[in-house]
C-alpha cells in the first residue's frame, strides 16, 4: 500500500471512528491520542497536511505480515510521529505524538 491509499484510509477510519490502539509501555507519552491529549481532528489534520517525503513503511516487529505506515514530520511546526496499521475495518494507533 502507498502513502495516498495508507493516508486515504487512516483519515477514513478516524473519521468513521473505526481505529484502536496498542497497549504499549508509557502510552501516556507514546499514544497521545489515547490518552486524549490530542483530538481526532487534530490528528486527522497532521495526516491531511503530510506530504509523501515523511512517510514509510516497514514490518510489524511481531507479525512480518503487517505493514506499519509511519508519518513523520518536522515541517509541520511542532512535529508530529504518527505510527499505525489496518487490521479490517480499523486502524490500530501504535504511536501518536
Amino acid at each position: 500500500m502507498g502513502f495516498k491509499k495508507a493516508k486515504q484510509q487512516v483519515i477514513e477510519c478516524l473519521k468513521s471512528g473505526h481505529f484502536e490502539h496498542e497497549a504499549r509501555d508509557r502510552i501516556e507519552v507514546k499514544n497521545r491520542l489515547a490518552t486524549g491529549a490530542v483530538t481526532v481532528e487534530e490528528v486527522i489534520a497532521a495526516i491531511g497536511r503530510s506530504r509523501g517525503d515523511s512517510y514509510s513503511s516497514s514490518p510489524h516487529h511481531f507479525d512480518a505480515s503487517i505493514e506499519v505506515h509511519i508519518i513523520k514530520t518536522t515541517h509541520l511546526g511542532t512535529g508530529w510521529y504518527i505510527k499505525w496499521y489496518f487490521v479490517d475495518p480499523n486502524s490500530v494507533f501504535i504511536s501518536v505524538h
